[in-house]
């Protein structure tokens, strides 16, 4: 009689040996024997998943000096945890302390609260205790600090820093959105008094400030921010907003108006309302037949409440909500997707859609006549910054007809990229074998676009450079033998066109 662990052992054997006996083709795998690469000379290990270390990148971080009117600027290597982008990382260490007593340049117990980087801009907010700052003149160095810092860092084209989720005010105007690098607060300082001098008149000079507008993506998923110069003529700068987000994005093809051009307010001149709790609420009545408007332009009212919420609160300094009538009936709740929002007495506040913030990233794709183009589509901040969520996006396109496409062979998916590993600036990208089989019997045309709008895809991300691929762990020589794959490859941007060259709007 057997021992059970004899038994086991087998009927072990005997499974093996059966199922060496039956061919295991995957379906859609090209037809023939196809052999596998030829192991790499180096070991690789087997790259799984999304592996992503932090990586040390110098940033220099600037401090308010004790005369508050210029900085210091000490050079520091940080690095960003996972899930955490580097501007966030920044901050953080710009409000820590910096001597041994454990003290920190900046006034009280400030902290961040939340920092939002999406399209280039860093939306950070800081704890109420900023405001504990003995001038404002010593809170607008602190803010500027922050600005100047993250304004050093690859990808960062515009900061805006709130306060308890509120826009600041400096010498009675908003400071809107930092675009470059301040040396001196004086200077600033004064240049913002002028400027309130000449705007608050009777004959008043135009103002033009930089200011974060929210529109919703054509896909309806997402509200992503686009950086605006805006001109004001008075000081009713909500309204100029209002017109800014009617005239529709300029800058993302993935956006579209949040207000449609037929819908007027009623007020001309939208008021600021005290509440009992102290909090301020700018109120926007809209005629009745806005609701007709959005339905005409195929969209839902969440679309229009965040991008108002998102963009007011961003700017209009001490503005904790908004309030949107509809002939003078407020709206108290919207639908997205399953999930119905409320809003208490109307009041709609931006951290209502603060998780609806997407942002926008550059996909390299196939057209119909085999050239690349670089397209630019909306998605969640995380994908925008995750190689392996590009790499995914890129599927959602496979084998698209009468448009762009990823160029991948049938029965080829997204889990068939194993995982993604970045090393320095190089990511390592580990293919399936059923990839590798696939994509065999590619002509030299669609090898190069298959493997150049991964490559293009993922070095227009900062923190990527080049690109190196593995099969299965390996190294294989090329893909279909047009394009040789035993080095890193640079992306090629001479072999992508742009709209304008191939006579697409």
């Amino acid at each position: 009689m057997f021992k059970p662990l004899r038994l086991c052992a087998l009927l072990t054997a005997l499974a093996l040996l059966l199922y060496g006996c039956i061919p295991q083709q995957r379906s859609g795998d090209a037809s023939g024997d196809i052999a596998m690469p030829e192991p790499s000379p180096e070991p690789e290990n087997m790259i799984l998943g999304e592996k992503l270390p932090s990586r040390l990148s110098n940033v220099s971080l600037y401090y308010p000096m004790s005369d508050g009117a210029t900085f210091s600027q000490v050079s520091m290597g940080i690095r960003a945890d996972a899930g955490q982008s580097l501007p966030e990382a920044a901050v953080n260490a710009l409000l820590g302390p910096v001597d041994g007593q454990g003290r920190s340049p900046f006034s009280g117990e400030t902290r961040l609260l939340s920092c939002e980087y999406a399209c280039g801009i860093a939306t950070v907010d800081l704890s109420i205790d900023a405001r504990n700052a003995q001038s404002e003149q010593e809170e607008l160095a602190m803010l500027t600090a922050i600005g100047n810092t993250l304004l050093g860092i690859d990808g960062v084209t515009g900061v805006n820093v709130l306060v308890g989720g509120q826009s600041e005010s400096f010498a009675q105007l908003p400071m809107g959105v930092q675009t470059e690098v301040i040396p001196s607060v004086t200077a600033a300082y004064a240049q913002l008094s002028a400027e309130r001098d000449h705007l608050l008149t009777d004959d008043p000079m135009p103002v033009t400030r930089s200011a974060t507008l929210y529109f919703p993506t054509a896909d309806g998923n997402w509200l992503v921010p686009e950086l605006r110069e805006v001109v004001f003529h008075s000081d009713d700068f909500a309204t100029t907003l209002i017109e800014a987000l009617k005239a529709g994005p300029q800058a993302e093809e993935c956006a579209v108006a949040s207000i449609p051009a037929g819908a007027e307010l009623l007020d001309p001149n939208p008021r600021v309302q005290t509440l009992p709790t102290g909090e301020h609420a700018l109120s926007l009545n809209f005629s009745s037949t806005l609701a007709n408007y959005l339905v005409f332009s195929g969209l839902d009212v969440w679309e229009l409440a965040g991008s108002l919420a998102l963009t007011v609160c961003s700017f209009l300094p001490e503005i904790d909500a908004v309030r949107v009538l509809v002939d003078g009936d407020p709206i108290t709740a919207c639908q997205i997707g399953d999930t119905i929002l409320r809003f208490e007495d109307g009041l709609i506040r931006r951290g209502d859609f603060a998780g609806r913030v997407g942002s926008v990233a550059t996909l390299v794709l196939a057209a119909q006549d085999g050239t690349l183009q670089a397209v630019r589509r909306a998605v969640s901040t995380r994908s925008a910054q995750s190689p392996r969520n590009l790499l995914n996006e890129l599927f959602f396109y496979t084998g698209r007809a009468g448009g762009l496409s990823f160029p991948v062979p049938e029965n080829v998916f997204a889990d068939d990229i194993l995982g993604i590993q970045l090393s320095g600036q190089v990511a390592s990208v580990n293919l399936s074998a059923n990839f590798y089989r696939c994509c065999q019997p590619l002509d030299a045309v669609n090898e190069r676009n298959l493997v150049y709008c991964m490559v293009n895809t993922l070095c227009a991300l900062d923190s990527i450079r080049a690109v190196r691929f593995y099969v299965e762990g390996l190294t294989a020589e090329t893909l279909a033998g047009s394009v040789y794959l035993r080095s890193s490859l640079m992306p090629n941007p001479g072999i992508v066109v742009t709209p304008e060259e191939t006579g697409e709007p």
